[in-house]
């Protein structure tokens, strides 16, 4: 684990890293309910599984999130990301119901693509990010949305699934 200069947690973080965690200078991390009151997720959740990455650029902040990494999950610098949202790579469970369960059941026949959070993005709280999901420099993911696919830069993108809103004209 490789942390910046600078690193603020308010609350305690759960991390499980069998990996490799990268974390930027000037990143804060709020993991308690009274450190991001609205609601959504009570704690920061960083769960790297063996061979798995997580890597966040430089002044981020990220409340209340849970992010699971069994390849890669790379966030940008000036990234926010709101309370309650989750962030996956893997399906955690094989898709296909013979590996499941039963005598043939195997966990190994997970699927997983990397997730890129690109610089000056914005996550609304209570946001799912699924694998092999890329979200474009300067958009923004309205609250609650789930997000399964790939975001061009300065978009504003809401919903389940996510479907495009407008462009992001104030985009530097």
């Amino acid at each position: 684990m490789e942390i910046g200069e600078h690193f603020v947690t308010r609350g305690n973080i759960y991390i499980k890293n069998d990996g490799k965690i990268k974390i930027g200078s000037h990143v804060t991390m709020n993991s308690a309910g009274w450190a991001n009151p609205i609601g959504l997720g009570d704690r920061m959740y960083l769960q790297i599984m063996r061979g798995g990455t997580l890597s966040i650029g430089n002044y981020t902040g990220i409340s209340n999130t849970a992010i699971t990494s069994e390849n890669e999950v790379q966030i940008g610098n000036h990234v926010l990301i709101g309370a309650g949202c989750k962030i996956f790579d893997t399906d955690f469970h094989p898709l296909e119901a013979r590996y499941r369960y039963g005598s043939n059941k195997d966990n190994n026949k997970t699927r997983n693509r990397s997730v890129v959070i690109e610089d000056g993005a914005f996550i609304g709280g209570g946001s799912f990010i699924l694998k092999g999901s890329h979200i474009g420099k300067n958009s923004i993911i309205g609250a609650g949305s789930v997000v399964a696919g790939k975001i061009p830069p300065n978009e504003i993108w809401a919903g389940n699934p996510a479907k495009f809103i407008r462009k992001n004209d104030e985009a530097i």
